[in-house]
Formats: C-alpha cells, sequence, structure tokens
C-alpha cells in the first residue's frame, strides 16, 4: 500500500522526471511518446482491484455525512439580539430560539442572572411554543431583557442546548452563536460649566396615598357617633337594641280559636259540665277585657252585664251574653244540670257575641283578606 502511495506521489514531478516502480514504467513506457500525464484508465490500471474499494469506502464516508448533516439540521438553536449597541443602563431583548422534532427529549440552555461579568438579565419570559405545519417540529422561544452598568464590549458566550433522539439515551448538545454585544457610555459636554445638583422634587399624591388616611377618617367619625349614641341612649335609660314586636292577634281571632277547641274537647259529652261553662265563660271574659278594657275577670255576671251596656253592642250581642253568664252561674253555684241542646247553645251564643262586637276596623280588614 505504501509503494502504492509513493508511486502516486511520483505524479506531482514535472514532464522530465523519471516515474519509479517496474509497473508504473511499463505503463509510462507506452504513453511517454504521446503524454507527460497519466489518464483516470492509467489511474485504474495502477490500482486494479483495489480501487473498487477504495471507491466504496469513499460513497459511504459521503452518504454517512450526509446522514449525520440531515439529522443535525432537525435540531437548530439560535441566539438573538434586538441592538448590539446600548447605552449605559438601556434593556435590550434577547431571544432564545431551539428548534427539535416533537417526539424528542430536551434540555433547556442553562444561565443564571449574568451572562457575563458585566451584563445581567433583567427578566425571563414565559416559554413560547409553535409547532410546523407538518406537526413534526417544535419551536420553543424565550425572551431574556438584559442590560449592562460598565462600558465596553462584551461577547455574549453560545447558549448550549441539550437533546435526545427517539430511543436513544445519549445527550448531544448543540451551540448558538456567541453576540457582540457593546455598551457606550453617555455623552457629556464637556465645555459647559458644571450644574449643582437639584433639590428633592416633591411627587403628587395618588389616590392609592390618600386612601387609608380617608379610611381612617370614616371609622374614626363612626366610632365617635356610636359613642355618642351609646350614652344618649344610657341617659334615657333606655335600652341599648330594642327588639321588633311582633304584631298582635286580634283579641275576637283568639275568643273564636280558643271556643272552637273547647268544643272540639267535648267536657260536657264527657260529665265536665261545670268545667266546660266555667272555660267558656273565662274565654268570654278574657275577650272582653281586650276587646273594650273592661277588668271582666274581677266581676261577677251582673257588673259584666252593666259594663256592657253603654259599649256599642247591639241589644241581641248583650243578651246572648246574659243568658251565657246566667246558664254558667246556675250550673256553676246552684249544680244545675242543663239540657243538652243548652250546652251548644250557650258555645254557639258565645261565636255569635264575638262575631257581632269585632270591631269595624277589623271587619274590613277581614273583608279584603276574604
Amino acid at each position: 500500500m505504501m509503494d502504492n502511495v509513493m508511486n502516486i506521489s511520483n505524479l506531482s514531478c514535472n514532464r522530465h522526471c523519471e516515474p519509479q516502480g517496474t509497473k508504473w514504467e511499463a505503463i509510462y513506457s507506452k504513453t511517454r511518446l504521446r503524454r507527460s500525464y497519466p489518464t483516470l484508465n492509467d489511474v485504474l490500471r495502477f490500482f486494479g482491484n483495489d480501487f473498487k474499494k477504495y471507491s466504496v469506502l469513499l460513497i459511504l464516508i459521503i452518504v454517512l455525512g450526509a446522514f449525520s448533516n440531515s439529522i443535525a439540521q432537525n435540531y437548530k438553536a439560535s441566539s438573538k439580539i434586538d441592538t448590539n449597541k446600548i447605552a449605559i443602563g438601556d434593556q435590550v431583548n434577547l431571544k432564545l430560539q431551539f428548534t427539535f422534532p416533537v417526539n424528542s427529549r430536551i434540555n433547556w440552555a442553562d444561565f443564571t442572572d449574568t451572562l457575563t461579568q458585566s451584563v445581567e438579565v433583567v427578566s425571563r419570559s414565559k416559554f413560547d411554543s409553535t409547532v410546523s405545519s407538518d406537526k413534526k417540529f417544535l419551536t420553543l422561544s424565550q425572551t431574556l431583557r438584559i442590560t449592562s452598568f460598565d462600558s465596553g464590549n462584551y461577547v455574549i458566550p453560545p447558549f448550549v442546548f441539550g437533546y435526545f433522539k427517539p430511543n436513544d439515551t445519549t445527550k448531544f448538545e448543540i451551540l448558538t452563536d456567541s453576540l457582540l454585544f457593546h455598551v457606550q457610555t453617555v455623552a457629556v459636554d464637556t465645555t459647559k460649566a458644571i450644574k449643582d445638583l437639584k433639590g428633592i422634587m416633591s411627587a403628587p399624591l395618588t389616590f392609592e396615598e390618600i386612601l387609608p388616611y380617608i379610611l381612617v377618617g370614616v371609622a374614626a367619625i363612626l366610632v365617635s357617633l356610636l359613642i355618642f349614641w351609646y350614652i344618649m341612649r344610657r341617659r334615657k335609660n333606655k335600652p341599648l337594641f330594642t327588639l321588633p314586636e311582633k304584631p298582635k292577634i286580634p283579641a275576637h281571632i283568639i275568643a273564636l280559636e280558643e271556643l272552637e277547641k273547647l268544643r272540639n274537647q267535648k267536657l260536657w259529652q264527657s260529665g265536665k259540665v261545670k268545667d266546660y261553662h266555667t272555660f267558656l265563660t273565662d274565654i268570654l271574659r278574657i275577650y272582653i277585657e281586650k276587646q273594650f278594657g273592661i277588668y271582666a275577670m274581677e266581676m261577677t255576671s251582673d257588673e259584666i252585664i252593666a259594663a256592657l251596656k253603654p259599649q256599642n253592642i247591639t241589644e241581641e250581642s248583650k243578651t246572648k251574653m246574659r243568658n251565657i253568664l246566667f246558664t254558667a252561674d246556675l250550673v256553676k253555684f246552684a249544680k244545675s244540670q242543663p239540657l243538652p241542646s243548652e250546652h251548644d247553645l250557650s258555645l254557639n251564643y258565645a261565636v255569635e257575641f264575638v262575631n257581632g262586637t269585632i270591631p269595624a276596623k277589623s271587619n274590613n280588614v277581614n273583608e279584603i283578606n276574604n
């Protein structure tokens, strides 16, 4: 093999030099009268069967190189800066972008809040993703807000992205290009005199700043009013809080409900005649007391009849009340036993008396409700 390489090196000599090697001399001797350099056929005859091996190897290298290059093109990383020249303290956007197949695993570039000694990262945006039209590639991007407070030229080093191919645990890396970053100072006119520092300027107050004071003032006023109201209620011996009174049930409604309960108890049917007439007259006495303001509970039957005379009551109602009281007195004091019809008649007279003495206002309300 080395002999062949040495013989190929002899091809570079000028037209008057004599090639070395017996095999080449035979070929050269046939062609020296025609030309001073070998042709492609001469090279093929020189390598013989070995040329096929070399050609296959060369084709394999070219194919593998093209294949690896096509795979590498599936992964693209880039870094781009809005402008590479800023003044001290200014901020600029630096955009990172990484494109890769959707079925790949990646590691995003790792960096701190300081890209170089003097270039700092102020903020980082959230990741933004874009899928290619054929749904095969995914592009992730992130924007960094960077600044610097030292003038000079700086080189932002490449960002390193890692990725894993499908069904492969080998980690590969791809780098972005480095970026040149120039920070310039603020131009100063040295021909002008140096001015004194300006005094502290007062900023106008905002509503958010005034709001706490307003709330404190309103709270103080409310507390003062509450204390004043408390003192005045105590001086007048009034309760602090008065519960609303329940609406009073009219006396006639209570009386009618009690009479109906008495009817359902069936006392006289069970032999409790005295209890029946006592409860009946008590219901009417309470009704008269609430309806007319007459203390009937402490009065005798005759006193009740006398107290009802000046009231605006019909004579029929007064007569029914007189019969009820008279029958009850006979039962309680004379141990009389009225007829069954007389028991029901006393109860019916009591219901009619209550209905006949309902105030006109209550009648109007009942009519409206009905």
